[in-house]
């Protein structure tokens, strides 16, 4: 009769939680308290142990050994990017979507860094600053020739936004910073996206054109219609 090594290494945990007084762990691991107190009992050890049979089973949280692997491979950069994405006003989402941060792991950074996660609704912003947050995401996207699908790239062209839209200039006041959060500014590039308003295409710079009628002596009214580069007859 042989044993079986799980079975063993599981009675083995068990008697030392019993040992130390750790009862509520043996209960958390399946164990009432009745058998807790017969598994002292040399018989019954004995039998638990050589039994071939298994009356215990571990399960492997392959998404979470991931996410551990992950955390120890991660590279500098990566932490430089969390670090920054942070203090720019990055939300647990984000930083979960991105990084694969837990909400335990994120709330820990910020302890560590001494940020303090920003509470209650977001403020609307006046349309002149949503047009400079317009042309400087663009411009930037164009400039590095950032795809939509790079999302990484897109959140550092984000954090260069507003890394500058923050910058203190003209008087600005810590409650306009504010307003410009990370958090806010990707939430509003995901609108743009979301939109189809980007990346802009050349009809979309086009004047809508108006339709007309025009008349001459002795001809019925023809349609015509009028752009920014003149009439044309349809």
């Amino acid at each position: 009769m042989s044993k079986t090594p799980i079975n063993e290494a599981i009675l083995s945990q068990v008697l030392h939680n019993v040992r130390n007084g750790q009862l509520r762990r043996c209960i958390e691991m399946g164990l009432e308290p009745e058998i807790l107190a017969q598994i002292q009992q040399p018989a019954a050890l004995s039998l638990l142990l050589n039994t071939p049979v298994s009356w215990c089973s571990v399960t492997i949280d392959g998404e979470m050994v991931k996410k551990i692997l992950t955390g120890a491979q991660r590279s500098d950069e990566e932490v430089r990017m969390i670090e920054r994405a942070l203090r720019l006003g990055g939300t647990t989402n984000m930083l979960q979507q991105f990084f694969g941060l837990s909400p335990q792991d994120v709330a820990l950074q910020r302890l560590m860094m001494g940020v303090t996660a920003r509470r209650g609704r977001w403020r609307e912003f006046s349309e002149e600053t949503d047009a400079a947050l317009w042309y400087r995401w663009s411009h930037l996207m164009k400039e590095h020739q950032v795809e939509l699908e790079d999302s990484i790239a897109m959140l550092d062209i984000a954090m260069l936004v507003a890394e500058e839209m923050n910058s203190p200039q003209n008087g600005d006041t810590d409650e306009t910073a504010e307003n410009l959060s990370l958090a806010i500014i990707w939430n509003r590039i995901q609108t743009w996206i979301k939109d189809g308003l980007y990346p802009p295409s050349r009809e979309k710079n086009w004047s809508p054109r108006k339709l007309q009628l025009v008349s001459t002596p002795n001809q019925r009214p023809s349609v015509v219609a009028s752009s920014v580069e003149g009439d044309s007859e349809l």
